[in-house]
């Protein structure tokens, strides 16, 4: 291999992790918004949706929505 098709090489695989690293990114905030509006971890399916890309688009549809903490009322407290 000469020079030339190991710099052309180095291109496209720069550009190829460049595209890579751009629709992980929108599928992480697409994840992120989508397990908002859920009222699901967000966070959680940020990160899974860097991780999996596309793959986690489906399953954040499927979370289920943060268990909500019971008010604590009067007599819930102990003296």
């Amino acid at each position: 291999m000469d020079v030339e098709m190991l710099e052309q090489l180095l291109a496209q695989s720069q550009s190829l992790l460049v595209i890579s690293l751009l629709i992980s990114l929108a599928c992480a905030v697409l994840c992120g918004v989508i397990a908002a509006r859920r009222q699901a971890r967000w966070v959680y399916w940020s990160v899974m949706g860097f991780a999996f890309g596309p793959f986690a688009l489906p399953f954040v549809f499927m979370a289920k929505p943060k268990p909500k903490p019971k008010p604590k009322g009067p007599e819930d407290t102990k003296p």
